[in-house]
């Protein structure tokens, strides 16, 4: 799998909070917040913190608990990979479905940050979920 980069999505419980203690408290002067979104941009990897909503509203996934019994996990955060093409997300599903995971999408979607995404998800044999996201074009305002 070639990606075009890897990002890390996390529920926090106060979004400007986490900004001053990565900006000022870390030094990462770069830290911004954006779409009740902060973003760090990382060597090889963009993290983004957000507040249960607003996780929700860029997601489109609850954050929560997920399983039942011994085995519930909280669920508050997705590993997504920027991939180059929709063929790639297509023949990435296919793979991860016969490789003895789950796959689901894709499906088309308008993100809040104005681009229109192809986007499917895979789960892995143990249940850890990653996104795999193609910006396809900018989406139209309407």
């Amino acid at each position: 799998m070639e990606t075009d980069g890897v990002v890390l999505s996390r529920v926090v419980e106060d979004a400007e909070r986490s900004l001053a203690f990565y900006r000022d408290g870390l030094g990462m002067a770069e830290a911004t917040l954006m779409f009740g979104i902060v973003s760090l941009e990382l060597p090889g990897l963009t993290l983004f913190l957000a507040e249960p909503a607003d996780f929700t509203r860029n997601t489109g996934l609850e954050p929560g608990m997920v399983g039942n019994g011994a085995g519930a996990a909280k669920f508050d955060g997705i590993l997504s990979c920027a991939i180059r093409s929709t063929a790639e997300v297509d023949r990435l599903l296919g793979s991860a479905r016969a490789a003895g995971g789950t796959a689901t999408g894709p499906e088309l979607i308008d993100h809040v940050s104005g681009r229109r995404q192809y986007i499917g998800a895979v789960t892995d044999p143990d249940g850890y979920l990653w996104q795999l996201v193609c910006n396809v074009a900018e989406s139209v305002a309407e």
